[in-house]
Formats: structure tokens, sequence, C-alpha cells
């Protein structure tokens, strides 16, 4: 029999419903594996066992209400919790506990979920890395900032995981750690009791091993009832269009033969797949995202920039530092370029179902210094639409490999339903 740990989400709602398990034999295996594997990958900030155990055995006993009733998760470090710290990934706000759960953690909660602990993150969800390492090979970064989350779902000491996202703090761990990972439309998720860096990038996102866990998980945090999965046939296949995008050929040979391979294998199931240009103004977004992301940054974490090094981190001083240099010309100037690119990408989704792009440059570069390049996520991000990361292959050193599927702004559970079904095909 297949170990618990390494069962999806839903696989394992089901066989609690059922009755074939019971949630502490569930917490079990996943705590079994965490203690083998967190000395060598270390995703968690903080670490219960015994409290999950506890939260575990308790619901033996509860009748099933919830869709997501004992089925573990974990929490990025960034997102508050009642009876854990939220360090928010800095020595300054190590001892800080919130006095309540973040909106998105108590909707996991009244579904039945169980959280295991707090994940790694980077220094206030930027640059500065922490400990994690990539379970494909440790001696490798997972990305970041959503670090310890990615690795702890990859490394099946969870089957979800809370993520954020502002440049590429989502998707591209996933990429790194060979997981899933969906980044919805921005404010499609409440952050209330979320880290925030940035008002109009941040969002909150989740990562799993199967797209229909991530289906589950929006349906859970919106509040709304599991839609039913999406039956496509011969006449109503998605399309699917590969976009090289303006930095198609700064990334790796391997990241490109990924896409390539990819779209081949959706053509080949009669899929009507193609390609699209990028419009020319899509070439600037990268340096607006930058210039949003700063001087919002800048306005909104001022108090840990008159702290100063070594109290914060070179990176995240120099974030605030050139935010504060951008002009508030400068800034609108940037939200007005996102608005242009976003209304001629729209047009653009009249011919297409789904977009298919890079995550990630490649695979995951080797050291823990830095958590990659952000490139591939920035200007997605910049323009709000929804994005689902999918693992897809693997390089010579067995690093992961993967593309991401962008959708149409609020289009998400369309896209999820096509992630899912490209994930089906590619599986196989």
């Amino acid at each position: 029999m297949t170990r618990l740990n390494h069962r999806s989400a839903h696989e394992l709602a089901k066989m609690i419903r059922s009755g074939d398990v019971r949630p502490s034999e569930v917490m079990a295996d996943h705590l079994d594996r965490i203690s083998e594997r967190e000395p060598v990958i270390g995703a968690f900030q903080t670490l219960d066992a015994e409290r999950a155990m506890k939260r575990a055995k308790a619901a033996n006993a509860l009748l099933v209400g919830g869709p997501l009733h004992g089925v573990p998760f974990v929490i990025k470090d960034i997102i508050d919790t009642d009876d854990m710290p939220t360090g928010w990934g800095s020595d300054l706000y190590a001892d800080r506990q919130p006095d309540r759960n973040a909106d998105c953690v108590q909707a996991f909660l009244n579904a039945g979920a169980i959280p295991i602990g707090k994940t790694v993150t980077t220094e206030f969800a930027y640059f500065h890395p922490g400990k994690t390492a990539n379970p494909a090979n440790p001696a490798h970064t997972p990305g970041g900032s959503s670090s310890g989350s990615a690795a702890a779902v990859a490394d099946f000491m969870s089957p979800l995981g809370f993520g954020s996202q502002t440049a590429a703090s989502l998707i591209r761990p996933a990429a790194y750690c060979g997981v899933c990972g969906f980044k919805p439309t921005t404010g499609r998720f409440d952050l209330t009791g979320v880290m925030g860096l940035s008002q109009n990038l941040d969002t909150l996102g989740v990562l799993a091993r199967d797209p229909r866990d991530l289906v589950l998980s929006d349906a859970v945090l919106r509040g709304t009832a599991l839609p039913p999965p999406s039956n496509f046939d011969d006449e109503a296949l998605p399309r699917i269009s590969l976009m090289r995008g303006p930095y198609w050929q700064d990334g790796s040979v391997a990241m490109r033969d990924t896409c390539t391979r990819a779209l081949s294998v959706i053509a080949a199931e009669g899929a009507d797949t193609g390609e699209i240009a990028h419009p020319p103004i899509f070439a600037d977004l990268t340096q607006a995202q930058i210039t949003v992301m700063g001087y919002e940054a800048a306005r909104l974490r001022a108090t840990e920039y008159t702290i100063g090094v070594p109290g914060i981190s070179p990176q995240f001083h120099a974030l605030i530092k050139n935010g504060m240099a951008v002009s508030d010309t400068e800034y609108r100037a940037a939200l007005t370029l996102r608005d242009r690119a976003g209304a001629m990408l729209d047009q653009l989704f009249r011919d297409t179902d789904a977009l298919l792009v890079p995550s990630a440059p490649g695979p995951a570069p080797e050291g823990l210094e830095a958590t990659g390049d952000p490139l591939y996520s920035r200007m997605w991000n910049l323009l709000q639409v929804p994005s689902v990361a999918l693992p897809f292959g693997a390089d010579q050193k067995g690093l992961p490999l993967g593309f991401q599927l962008i959708g149409r702004k609020g289009d998400d559970s369309r896209l999820l339903d096509i992630a899912s079904w490209v994930h089906g095909i590619l599986a196989r």
C-alpha cells in the first residue's frame, strides 16, 4: 500500500471520509517523514509534532464534516497563527506571536485541516534565504520565498502548503522543487493576517503535488462548494498557446525544451495548440514590476529600513532604498503600463484559453546563498493574472523542470481545470 504521506490531499480526505484511515494514521506517516528528512531539508521554522498529533487524534472522534477533515497542511511563516510564532523570516520578529489566525488559516481549520507547523520563508518574503534545501538535491536552492512550503510538499512532509507571491515567490519554488503551485488572480484570496510587501502585487497561493488539490483548496479558501471536475471531450478541449516571451533566450536550453515538449504532448492529445507572439510592450513589464514593488515596499516596510543593516539584510535594505528613490510619477507610469498591457493580454485570450510559458530560467541553481532569478514571473504577477506551475520531467542531474500556465484575469476556475487536465496527460 502506498504510504499515506504520498497520497494527495483529495485522496486523503476521501479515505478519511470513508473510514478507510484515521486522521492520526495520516499524521503519523507525515511526522515520520519529517523526522527522517527535516535534518536534511530544513523546511520548518516551527514544528510542534506533539500538538499536530494531538489534534489528529481528536479528529478521529469527530464526525467528518469539512472537506479537508484530517488532512495535514503547512503554513509559510509570513502568515499569522494564534498558537505558533510568525516571524516573517526575520530575527527582528522571531518572537512575534499573533493573537488570531490569518483568514486563510482559519478557513482551512474550519474545513477540518490540521496544521503541522510553520515553514521557512526568506526574510520579509524577499531575497535573503533561510536554511531550506531542495529535496531533489540538498546542494541546490528550493527557490523562494515560499521555500519551506515547496520543499515540505515536494518531500512528502505535507500534501498542502500555503505560500505567497509578490514577484515569483510561489511559482519559482514550485518549479525548482517539482510540485504544483497556484498563484490566483490578485485579490481572489483574503490577505488578512498575511504580511504585506506590495498592495498591488501580494497574492496568497497554495502548493500541492496534484492540481486537483489546488481546486479543493480554492473552494475552501473562497467558501464555495467543490466544483465538479471538467471532463474535456474531443470537441471541447482547451486551446493552449506557447508564448515564448521577451526573455525566452535568457533561459536555459532545458527550460526551452521543457516548454516545447509539453506543448507537443498536449497537441498529440488533440488540443488546439500553437504559438502567440508577445506584444512588444511586454518587454517593459519586468522593470515596471520592479518599480511598483520597490515603491510600495518602501512605504509599507519603512520601519524595518530605519533599523538598517545588520538588523535587516543588505538585500532588503537595498530594496527599500531603491524604492524610496522611485518618484510618484514613475510609479503611476508603471501602473499605467500594466493596465495597457493587461488590456492587450485580455484581447489575446479571445484566441486561446491558456498560455504556456516558462516558470523559471531552468533547474534550481546550486548553492543556498540565493533563491534564483524571478525573471519569468515578474510580469505575470504585475498583470495580476492567475498562474499554475506544473512539473514536467527533470534534467540530467535529476533536478525538476516545469512550466506555468497563465489564464485570463479572474478566470481562475477555468485555468485550474485546464491545469488538472494537462497534468493528467503529462503524468501518463
